[in-house]
């Protein structure tokens, strides 16, 4: 399928431009080329709204990549045991 006809698929905003640039600045945020409160403004939404919007697409963003994450995790867990 072409990125024209994905674009026009794509069920979020009416319009074609709407569309493409919705689609943009996701590939924008996911390559790590702005923030999540950079990407909200970019669509002239503010960061909750947007968050909403990614989550109920099912699409996870974090700051972290997968390794940070898990340290973060297994830092955590170590905190909460010398806590008990």
């Amino acid at each position: 399928m072409s990125i024209n006809a994905t674009v026009a698929r794509f069920p979020l905003f009416k319009g074609y431009e709407e569309k493409q640039r919705f689609l943009t600045v996701l590939g924008m945020l996911y390559s790590r080329q702005v923030t999540l409160s950079r990407a909200a403004e970019l669509l002239d939404m503010d960061r909750d709204e947007f968050s909403v919007i990614l989550k109920s697409l099912n699409l996870e963003y974090s700051y972290l990549t997968k390794d940070e994450s898990e340290k973060e995790l297994k830092a955590a867990k170590a905190v909460i045991e010398k806590l008990k």
